[in-house]
């Protein structure tokens, strides 16, 4: 994908992120001019090695109208990817306010001042977690089935990228990675977590029943089909799912893990709860995607995991300490 990108203006927003950040990096080595847009006050860890590969920086809110608009005038970007949300899966209502002023108002808000831009396609990266409690595989035309206001406001950013389409004819596609692992993810999620409990020798870990199943992508496969979705002008307007489509047992996810790390913690199989309104089989319909592009050669499972260790294990050697819990940005 070199001649596509080399030399051409491209837009990250969420670029401080664990998908974005992976995004950042792809890009500046394929030889793009990369502007990637970040929250005030951010920490910019997992992107501090690209400030001196010649990315800019731009520190703006991505509801800030004015802001935005300077911006996007001065890049004149040719692909935008926006990434940026405000990301809590969490069922309570005391979150509707910020996920309606980041995830839709922010969305709309990056939409308006595309106009005039000269764009050859609007990325937005949406969730597998639009499609809630629906039935799995799931497929793109299938009815959303939101769960939570992350979920909802998602969902709602997804109508509006495709109403501004049919108004407008701006190439904007929507693309819903499916549950993602890799190096740089946040401390609180299952792989990381896991493993990170393993390299500080704990005792227990602690985790649901792990009977349901999940896909698991790893993080440069995820951002590879993003990279191609980008390209494609028969996916403008429409919807693509990122995954692999396998599912796993999470169970037996976690006992790689372990055998991998020649760990002797201790599972403790149904030591937490369910997540209210939890499904059982959560996994993508790859149909779509590999009917239209270019089929990602998945990482196998133990190859990226057996990488995820050895990046958290150099992590952990070389700053004495693991990744600090209180760096989890929401961008």
């Amino acid at each position: 994908m070199e001649k596509e990108f080399k030399n051409q203006s491209v837009l990250i927003t969420g670029a401080s992120g664990f998908i974005g950040s992976h995004l950042a990096r792809c890009l500046v080595e394929l030889g793009a001019k990369v502007h990637v847009l970040i929250r005030p006050q951010s920490d910019l860890w997992r992107i501090e090695d690209l400030l001196d590969k010649g990315i800019t920086v731009w520190e703006v809110e991505v509801n800030d109208e004015d802001g935005i608009n300077r911006c996007v005038s001065s890049i004149r970007p040719r692909r935008v990817f926006h990434l940026a949300a405000f990301v809590n899966p969490a069922r309570s209502l005391k979150l509707l306010d910020e996920m309606i002023d980041v995830n839709i108002k922010g969305t709309v808000t990056l939409l308006k001042a595309m106009e005039g831009a000269p764009l050859e396609c609007f990325v937005n990266v949406g969730t597998c977690e639009e499609y809630g409690d629906s039935d799995a595989p799931f497929v793109e035309e299938q009815r959303e089935s939101a769960v939570s206001p992350y979920s909802a406001s998602k969902v709602s950013a997804t109508h509006f990228c495709q109403m501004i389409y049919k108004i407008t004819g701006m190439p904007i596609v929507t693309v819903r990675p499916f549950l993602t692992y890799g190096p740089f993810q946040e401390p609180k999620m299952l792989v990381p977590s896991l493993i990170q409990d393993c390299l500080n020798n704990k005792r227990e870990f602690c985790m649901t029943s792990g009977e349901q199943t999940r896909e698991f992508n790893y993080v440069t496969d995820v951002v590879e089909g993003v990279m191609q979705a980008s390209l494609s002008k028969s996916l403008i307007g429409g919807i693509v799912n990122i995954g692999n489509g396998k599912e796993y047992k999470i169970i037996d996810v976690v006992k790689m893990i372990v055998k991998i790390m020649d760990s002797s913690i201790l599972l403790n199989c149904g030591g937490l709860n369910h997540r209210e309104g939890e499904v059982s089989h959560f996994y993508s319909s790859t149909e779509k995607f590999n009917k239209i592009l270019k089929t990602i050669s998945a990482t196998p499972l133990e190859e990226g995991l057996k990488k995820t260790v050895d990046w958290y294990a150099k992590h952990f050697k070389s700053s004495g300490r693991l990744l600090s819990k209180s760096t989890e940005p929401n961008d």
